[in-house]
């Protein structure tokens, strides 16, 4: 099973919220939670940081995973980007 942790930070909470409702209108996250092998695709708001999206996605493994990255869905995210001020880092748990 693989966990991802992915943190994304926008300069302020205004934007976070402009792009989430893009990201949700967009239908990414319903695509991705309808995968095969997907176990949980959640989005959180930091508590601590206003400008903060924490997404938490869970696969059943790295094929699932791997199947995702290839689907249209996921390759539209980065046009979806654009626009916004995103820094992002990723944390990959094998679990």
């Amino acid at each position: 099973m693989i966990l991802l942790l992915v943190r994304q930070t926008f300069k302020n909470k205004e934007e976070r919220d402009a792009y989430y409702a893009a990201l949700t209108a967009s239908g990414i996250p319903s695509a991705s939670r309808a995968e095969h092998g997907n176990l949980m695709y959640d989005y959180f708001f930091s508590a601590d940081r206003e400008n903060e999206i924490i997404l938490i996605e869970k696969w059943e493994s790295s094929d699932a995973l791997s199947f995702h990255q290839n689907t249209p869905h996921f390759k539209a995210i980065p046009a979806l980007k654009e626009g916004y001020s995103i820094e992002s880092t990723i944390e990959r748990f094998d679990i």
